[in-house]
């Protein structure tokens, strides 16, 4: 393409069409760079890896890491396994946050991976020191503080920046500068003010290539805030009102505490009762570290704490006994599909045969998983739930309480960045259609779109 330098290559090794095992790779002049690693939330043998065995006759020099979610960093131990001497780089709190995540990383393939062979020496690759390591080696970055990276054959330095994302805090997006090109990767992003961290901060300049994620590419409307708050005050009402307790299944990073701060306004507000909430697990562990960084992590209010919320853990040793099963209560567990041997899948067996209790959904469902089975159920009509069936007596709501960019917000983005080429990735096929058929409509076919393929080479 006219204006991009033939030495700019990438490959996508996960999260092409799909919300999968996140990981790209790109070579710049020479120094091949990986953003991401991640684990896929569906496949359960070595393609919940990325695609590292494409790269075998590529150069790897650095990885950066764009936010701690799962889809995103549970890949790392096996891509550095294969290549120990990338040089690693994140932000300060992706780092604290990644040592936990990858810690629940070795429950989650042990419990819900196939044991064969080779998985059992992927398994031994997530061991506890090993994890520890990852975490003291990573160069950490402050959002808009650039840095040089260097590769073995690299021609020039690449000037490389994180950017506040949105999504999570610590997340970010990231722009590379080489040569007289730039190259900017959104990460996963919000563009749209959430309760407890506020919106993207990008640079809002041209750049050569785009890679965007489409995760609401096909979704034409999305609730506002107030809507949302009023949605959850109506079912929280009506289920205590009724004497009984609510359920909040929750991914324990990102989810969990916006949730939080949402009941918390809530009940600030008058819009629901003074309930006791229940919290605990991972999802403490992760706030308390979020705490740590109250002033110096983007916030929408500086200096709160999520511990000033009322909360008690829950009783992870008497779930049966718990006091929610006699007290009207609000429970945030994970996991946020519900996954089998989880606490919130556990917590929902008991759930559903209770006519009175509720459980409120407000995360996104992978279409296999426990959750979305129970959150597309029918009340008295028999479902699979994680391989067994069942139904339910107890009540089911589903806000939508995305934490990535709207429809609306990505076209926006890309009309203001008006990148030459743009790579669409992190979105169902539908997405990834959806945003390059209407972008190449408002560019007037002025624009180079790629939907790469996994383990395809593309040149920009």
């Amino acid at each position: 393409m006219d204006g991009v330098s033939s030495d700019i290559q990438f490959k996508v090794l996960g999260g092409a069409e799909e919300i999968g095992a996140n990981c790209i790779h790109l070579s710049i002049g020479g120094t091949g760079i990986v953003i991401d690693s991640g684990l896929h939330p569906k496949h359960r043998d070595l393609r919940a890896f990325p695609n590292i065995d494409s790269l075998e006759h590529e150069e790897l020099d650095a990885l950066l890491i764009t936010h701690a979610h799962t889809d995103h960093i549970g890949g790392m131990p096996y891509l550095l396994k294969k290549h120990p001497y990338l040089a690693m780089h994140t932000t300060p709190l992706t780092r604290d946050i990644s040592s936990i995540m990858l810690k629940n990383t070795v429950s989650l393939i042990k419990e819900q991976i196939d044991l064969s062979r080779e998985m059992q020496d992927a398994i031994s690759l997530y061991d506890k020191d090993i994890i520890e390591y990852i975490s003291t080696v990573f160069e950490t970055h402050l959002y808009d503080e650039s840095f040089e990276i260097l590769g073995k054959r690299g021609l020039s330095e690449i000037l490389c920046t994180f950017h506040d994302a949105g999504h999570i805090p610590g997340s970010a997006g990231i722009m590379l500068e080489w040569n007289g090109k730039s190259i900017f990767h959104t990460g996963d992003m919000c563009l749209h003010d959430q309760w407890l961290i506020p919106k993207a901060r990008f640079p809002w300049h041209h750049v050569d290539v785009m890679f965007c994620e489409t995760t609401n590419g096909s979704e034409e409307s999305h609730p506002t805030k107030e809507s949302i708050m009023k949605e959850c005050a109506q079912f929280i009402n009506e289920i205590s009102n009724a004497n009984g307790s609510i359920l909040i299944p929750c991914f324990a990073l990102g989810k969990t505490q916006e949730t939080l701060i949402m009941i918390h306004e809530l009940q600030m507000k008058g819009m629901i009762p003074h309930l006791p909430i229940f919290t605990g697990g991972m999802s403490t562990k992760i706030s308390r570290l979020l705490d740590r960084y109250c002033y110096t992590s983007p916030r929408l209010n500086p200096g709160f704490e999520l511990s000033d919320i009322p909360q008690h853990p829950i009783p992870y040793e008497s779930l049966s006994k718990a006091p929610f099963f006699g007290t009207p209560s609000i429970v945030i567990a994970s996991s946020g599909m519900m996954h089998a041997k989880t606490t919130s899948y556990t917590l929902a067996l008991q759930w559903m045969q209770k006519p009175n209790y509720g459980i409120l959904f407000n995360g996104w469902q992978e279409p296999d998983s426990p959750g979305f089975a129970l959150s597309n159920s029918t009340a008295k009509v028999p479902f699979m739930f994680a391989g067994h069936r069942i139904e339910r007596s107890c009540a089911v709501k589903k806000v939508r309480m995305s934490a990535h960019a709207r429809k609306a917000d990505i076209h926006g983005l890309i009309r203001d960045i008006r990148p030459k080429t743009l790579v669409l990735i992190h979105g169902e096929t539908e997405s990834v259609e959806q945003i390059a058929a209407e972008t190449m409509e408002y560019f007037d076919g002025d624009i180079r779109i790629i939907l790469p393929r996994e383990g395809t080479a593309y040149q920009v």
